[in-house]
């Protein structure tokens, strides 16, 4: 692994929309400032700040009436084109986009202002996405010189589906989130209390099945459930996922044991969330990486997940939690009660497990230094 005192720093330019729902860009460049010049382009309601990084807060964040959103994201495209213009960068990194129908020709007709592109495929495909937006992401991938991946699943998925070869992939895992840290939070993923309780947390979206969780807590005897509480939490964007899970909450009869909280949970409630928290829930269709996954590690919480590719492979097996087949509720409620009566001694090994992976792997130290390696090559 390269060292960042010995290191001749490249000049790099990252793209990215998703500040301030996401922040990764701010944990990978925490540490990827000590490799290179780095500039992050972000949005202009982004709202971070970090010692070491020049941020560029034009991206248009939505949220005015189509005219408008035109004239602003038009406006957008326009600074990000004269930033990489006279940027000489040796690196454009994107990391996401608002609208690839538009930024994607825009990295091509720039390719002469930079030496090299790189792309952290954070997903390979939306999880809408139709024939056309596959054919733009091919265009993409062929485009770009190098792209980083966050697991083998997603590098094979990129070399089977997209004969992208693989010396242009490099994994590199997602660390695991410190911004939202704090010093009082249990780490031991052991809570005292009367319920098992439990967490999904993120973004609303279909894919991530929510409503296979309520049909799994719906087929748990009504005794058992006393002794459970479910928490559902984060923003749903109704374009993508309109359904109503309060009113199936409601349908179900399970509004003594479900909480469902629609809308952005803000940084400073995060970290009580988790440490409310006996088990986070992932019963995701598909998925090619979870940041939520992430932050469960980085509160030291076991999980249940589907047993999907990418799960198996970030939880080892199931050695951080409890995997079960998936789009299975019988199986899932079976999962369930199997983590309600978890002992000490069980808790404890999840712990280790966990501990272990966000040492040795899930860490921005070590996702920095490969990103910087990936610059180099």
């Amino acid at each position: 692994m390269i060292d960042s005192g010995r290191f001749d720093k490249r000049k790099v330019l990252m793209v990215d929309y998703l500040l301030p729902d996401s922040i990764y860009v701010l944990e990978l460049g925490k540490e990827l400032k000590r490799y290179c010049d780095l500039t992050v382009f972000c949005r202009k309601d982004a709202g971070v700040s970090e010692e070491g990084i020049r941020w560029i807060t034009r991206f248009y964040p939505g949220g005015r009436n189509k005219a408008g959103a035109v004239a602003e994201y038009g406006a957008t495209l326009f600074e990000l084109a004269k930033t990489i213009r006279k940027g000489s960068y040796d690196v454009v990194h994107i990391q996401t986009f608002k609208d690839i129908r538009y930024e994607l020709p825009l990295y091509r007709r720039l390719r002469k202002y930079y030496k090299k592109l790189v792309l952290t495929v954070h997903n390979v495909l939306p999880h809408e996405a139709g024939e056309r937006e596959r054919e733009r992401y091919k265009g993409l991938y062929d485009l770009c010189d190098e792209l980083i991946v966050h697991n083998h699943t997603t590098e094979r998925e990129l070399t089977e589906q997209f004969h992208i070869p693989e010396e242009k992939i490099t994994v590199t895992a997602h660390g695991a989130y410190q911004t939202h840290l704090r010093e009082t939070t249990e780490m031991t993923g052991i809570r005292g209390g009367e319920k098992k309780r439990f967490l999904l947390f993120g973004f609303i979206r279909r894919y991530k099945g929510i409503d296979i969780l309520l049909e799994a807590v719906s087929l748990i005897p009504a005794e058992k459930r006393k002794k459970l509480h479910f928490t559902i939490a984060g923003k749903q964007y109704e374009k993508l996922d309109g359904t109503d899970y309060q009113a199936l909450i409601q349908k179900l009869g399970l509004e003594d044991c479900v909480s469902f909280t629609k809308g952005h949970v803000p940084d400073e409630k995060i970290p009580e969330l988790f440490e409310n928290t006996d088990f986070a829930v992932f019963p995701y269709r598909h998925i090619n990486g979870s940041g939520a996954l992430l932050f469960a590690y980085t509160y030291g919480r076991p999980v249940i997940a589907s047993d999907i590719p990418a799960f198996v492979e970030e939880t080892e097996n199931g050695s951080t939690g409890i995997l079960f087949e998936s789009e299975n509720p019988q199986a899932l409620a079976d999962a369930i009660l199997m983590a309600a009566e978890c002992k000490t001694q069980q808790m404890e090994q999840y712990r280790r497990a966990i501990r272990r992976l966000t040492e040795d792997k899930y860490n921005w130290k070590i996702s920095a230094a490969k990103t910087a390696e990936v610059y180099l090559k």
